[in-house]
C-alpha cells in the first residue's frame, strides 16, 4: 500500500507548489478540464479495462478500480471536487477515487501510460465528438440552402464584381457558389475526422512502455479507426490534427462570413433584396424605425475573430523542441473555437430558413446598369465575325455614349451601336432597336447561358440535385461514423460494467 497522502502530483520530488503557480497555471487550466470532463473518464475506463483484461493488474483490483471510474463515470462530473493546488485530471481522478475505494488501487490507474497519451487522447475525444457535431449542423445549413437555390433558380438579380453590376445572375446562382463551398467544408471536416479519430494510448511519455499494454484494444474499446502508432507522435506531441481541426472550422467560419456578409449589404434599404426574419433582428434604443440583422452580425463578427484562430494554434505549436507542449500551457482556445463554430453554423441555418427575398426588387436592378453588354458582344462575334476584342471596343463606346446620353437598356436606340461600330472598328452594323434591346435583356440572358455551372436556371437546378447526391452521402458518413463511436462506447462501459461486478474475483 501507499503512503503518499498529499494531492499534489511533484510534492515528493519539488516540494510545496507556489500560489502564483496555482493561480497563474492550474485554475486557468480548470475549464478545459471540465470541458473534456467526459472525454477523460472514457480514456481511463478504456484503459483499465485493458489492464485489468491483459492480467496487467488482477480482476480483483480491476473491478474496484472500475467501480470507481464508473461513479465517476455515472455523476457526469456533478460534484467532482476540481482542486487547484492538484494540477492534471490524472490526479484529480486518483483523488477523488483514493477517497472512495482505496489509494493503492487508485495509483495503479496510471501503469503503463502518461499524462501525454492520457491527456492527447481525451483530446482526440473531444476534438472527435466537434467534428461530428459541426458536421451535423452544417449538413442542416446545406440543405436550407440548396432548399432556398432551388426555390430562387429564376429569380433573376444583378451579379457583382468589385460591388459593381457585372452581368445578371440568380439569387439560387448565387447561393449555390456557397452551397459547393459548404460541400468542400464538409470534405474537409471528414478528412480532418480521419486524422483525429486515431487512438493515442499507449505512447506513454513518449518512448512506450514496458509492460505488455494491448493499444488496439484500447483503440477498439473508444471506437478509433487506428493508431497513432509512432510512442513519440501519440504522446501528446502529433499537434498537426490539431491545426488541420482548426483550419477546417477556419476556412467553414470565413465561408459562413462571406456568405454573410453579402447578405448583410443587401438587407440595406439602398438594396432591399433580402430581409431577416423579425426573430432574427433588433431594433435601436433610441430609433424605432431600425431593423437590424443581428444574426448576420453575430456571423460577420464570429468570422472575423476566426481568421485568426489557425495562426494563434499553429504559432503556440511552432516552438524549436518538437517535443515542446506549449499548447498544453496555453488557454484552451479549442473549446471556443468550436462553440463559435457551432453557434454560427445555428444562426445561419436559422436565417436561411426564414430570409425574405424581394425578387422584384432584385429583378428591377438586373439589368438596370448596362449588366448583358457581354452578351451584346458575343453577339457582335457571331453576327459580324469580329474578335471579341474589336467587339468589346464598340460596346465600351456604345456603353460611354449611352450613359452620356442618358440612355438605359430599356429604351436605347440602334443607332448608337451603329455609330460606335463605325467609330472604333470601322463596320457598319445593321442590327436594328428591337434585337438590340432583346439582346440587352436581364432574363434572356439567363437563358442564353449554355456551359455547366452557369447562371441558366437549368444549370442551377442540376447543380441542387447534384449537392443532393453529396449532401446524402455526406450525412452516410456522419451517422455511420458516429454510429460506430457510439457502439464502441456502449460496448465499453458494457465491459467496466461486467468487470466491475466481478469483485469476488
Amino acid at each position: 500500500m501507499s503512503s503518499k497522502k498529499d494531492v499534489f502530483l511533484e510534492e515528493a520530488r519539488l516540494g510545496p507548489r507556489s500560489d502564483v503557480l496555482v493561480e497563474c497555471e492550474e485554475i486557468p487550466n480548470l475549464p478545459r478540464l471540465i470541458r473534456r470532463f467526459k472525454e477523460y473518464v472514457l480514456t481511463d475506463l478504456a484503459h483499465a479495462v485493458m489492464l485489468t483484461e491483459t492480467g496487467i493488474i488482477t480482476s480483483a483490483r480491476g473491478a474496484k478500480l472500475l467501480s470507481g471510474l464508473i461513479l465517476m463515470w455515472e455523476s457526469e462530473g456533478e460534484g467532482f471536487p476540481y482542486l487547484p493546488n492538484v494540477g492534471s485530471f490524472l490526479v484529480q481522478t486518483e483523488h477523488f477515487l483514493s477517497e472512495r475505494i482505496d489509494e493503492d488501487i487508485a495509483g495503479r490507474l496510471q501503469t503503463g501510460r502518461s499524462r501525454n497519451d492520457q491527456s492527447a487522447e481525451a483530446e482526440r475525444l473531444f476534438l472527435r465528438d466537434l467534428l461530428l457535431e459541426v458536421s451535423k449542423h452544417l449538413m442542416l445549413l446545406q440543405n436550407a440552402v440548396l432548399n432556398q437555390a432551388k426555390a430562387h433558380a429564376n429569380s433573376l438579380m444583378p451579379g457583382y464584381t468589385h460591388l459593381q453590376h457585372a452581368q445578371p445572375t440568380t439569387f439560387g446562382h448565387h447561393l449555390m457558389r456557397y452551397a459547393a463551398a459548404f460541400d468542400r467544408d464538409l470534405e474537409r471536416i471528414s478528412g480532418a475526422y480521419a486524422h483525429v479519430n486515431l487512438s493515442s494510448l499507449g505512447g506513454a511519455a513518449m518512448a512506450g512502455t514496458s509492460w505488455p499494454i494491448d493499444r488496439v484494444r484500447t483503440a477498439e474499446l473508444l471506437g478509433h479507426d487506428g493508431l497513432a502508432v509512432n510512442s513519440s507522435d501519440a504522446g501528446g506531441f502529433a499537434r498537426d490534427y490539431i491545426e488541420e481541426t482548426v483550419a477546417a472550422l477556419s476556412i467553414l467560419m470565413a465561408n459562413m462570413g462571406r456568405l454573410a456578409n453579402d447578405l448583410y449589404v443587401w438587407s440595406s434599404w439602398e438594396f432591399g433584396y433580402v430581409q431577416v426574419a423579425d426573430a432574427l433582428a433588433g431594433t435601436s434604443s433610441i430609433m424605432p424605425q431600425k431593423k437590424n440583422p443581428h444574426s448576420l452580425e453575430r456571423i460577420k463578427s464570429l468570422s472575423g475573430q476566426a481568421t485568426g484562430w489557425f495562426a494563434g494554434v499553429a504559432g503556440c505549436q511552432h516552438s524549436v523542441f518538437s517535443t515542446d507542449l506549449d499548447l498544453t500551457f496555453a488557454d484552451d482556445a479549442l473549446s471556443g473555437m468550436g462553440d463559435a463554430t457551432i453557434q454560427s453554423l445555428r444562426l445561419a441555418c436559422a436565417t436561411i430558413e426564414t430570409i425574405e427575398i424581394n425578387a422584384d426588387r432584385m429583378a428591377d436592378s438586373a439589368g438596370a446598369f448596362w449588366s448583358t453588354t457581354s452578351h451584346l458582344a458575343d453577339e457582335l462575334v457571331r453576327r459580324y465575325d469580329l474578335s471579341f476584342r474589336a467587339a468589346h471596343h464598340i460596346i465600351g463606346r456604345f456603353v460611354r455614349d449611352s450613359i452620356a446620353a442618358d440612355k438605359t437598356p430599356a429604351d436605347v436606340e440602334a443607332d448608337a451601336l451603329v455609330k460606335a461600330g463605325l467609330e472604333m472598328a470601322d463596320i457598319k452594323l445593321d442590327m436594328n432597336t428591337t434585337e438590340l434591346r432583346e439582346s440587352l435583356d436581364a432574363r434572356a440572358f439567363l437563358f442564353s447561358r449554355a456551359s455547366i455551372g452557369s447562371v441558366n436556371p437549368s444549370e442551377t437546378e442540376a447543380h441542387v440535385e447534384n449537392l443532393r447526391e453529396a449532401l446524402k452521402k455526406h450525412r452516410e458518413w456522419c451517422e455511420g461514423a458516429k454510429t460506430k463511436v457510439d457502439n464502441s462506447l456502449n460496448d465499453l462501459l458494457s465491459c467496466a460494467h461486467s468487470i466491475a461486478a466481478n469483485t469476488g474475483s
